[in-house]
């Protein structure tokens, strides 16, 4: 008897897809796409809200940074503002993990002292004793425009300050026409300023004719030195 052999026939193994895994690829790339944007977004929005936040509280001088979840604030607050609730609101925003206080805090009278302080120590450095006018008339002489183009930079650069400008003349003639004169010389001064881009609210021009006198009318040189413009700060 012959024995027979037994045959099977296994089938080869298919090849595996490999859309199952382009589309796993694509997905998982979308999701970090996805994800990524909203991190991205979370500093954007957290910024919007706290700017926001800070504008209302009527702190006009702070600025807001944002560092991740982490704020930070700058600028200056007077010593008479508390940022103790402003911080407090702050930290309550959802997302915000920590807010730095790197404010810098300023005492306004001790400031507004010293800038006067600075303003008048600059005034004090115009020599107005060069402006003076042609005889008997508002026109000024040469080389009075070198103290006028100083007062009026000074004034430019400090627009919250004012100042009064004073015209004197000497006793020559009569008094009527002394004070009449002394008053338009010091207006013309003021009308030189403001063409040059001074505030008329920060200048007050007044005459007094020959009532105060810094020399002796009886010389030549005490006349001169009594025909004059000063100038003296307004508090």
């Amino acid at each position: 008897m012959v024995a027979q052999t037994l045959h099977v026939e296994i089938p080869s193994a298919r090849r595996a897809s490999v859309w199952p895994w382009l589309v796993a690829l694509l997905s998982g790339g979308c999701l970090i796409v996805v994800v990524a944007q909203k991190l991205q977004s979370i500093p954007a929005s957290l910024l919007a809200q706290t700017q926001e936040l800070v504008k209302s509280s009527g702190f006009n001088d702070i600025e807001v940074r944002v560092d991740g979840r982490d704020i930070a604030l700058h600028g200056t607050v007077s010593t008479e503002q508390s940022t103790v609730q402003l911080i407090d609101q702050l930290s309550s925003v959802v997302g915000v993990r920590l807010v730095r206080d790197q404010l810098t805090t300023i005492d306004p009278v001790a400031t507004a002292r010293q800038q006067t302080q600075s303003f008048l120590q600059a005034l004090s450095r115009i020599d107005t004793s060069v402006v003076a006018f042609e005889a008997g008339s508002v026109q000024f002489t040469p080389g009075s425009d070198k103290a006028l183009d100083q007062l009026a930079q000074l004034m430019n650069t400090n627009p919250d300050f004012r100042i009064r400008i004073e015209g004197h003349t000497d006793n020559t003639g009569r008094e009527s026409v002394n004070l009449r004169v002394s008053r338009e010389r010091a207006e013309a001064v003021a009308r030189y300023l403001v063409g040059h881009n001074v505030s008329p609210d920060q200048l007050i021009a007044k005459g007094y004719g020959s009532t105060q006198p810094l020399a002796d009318n009886t010389t030549d040189n005490g006349r001169a030195r009594n025909r004059r413009i000063e100038i003296s700060y307004v508090d």
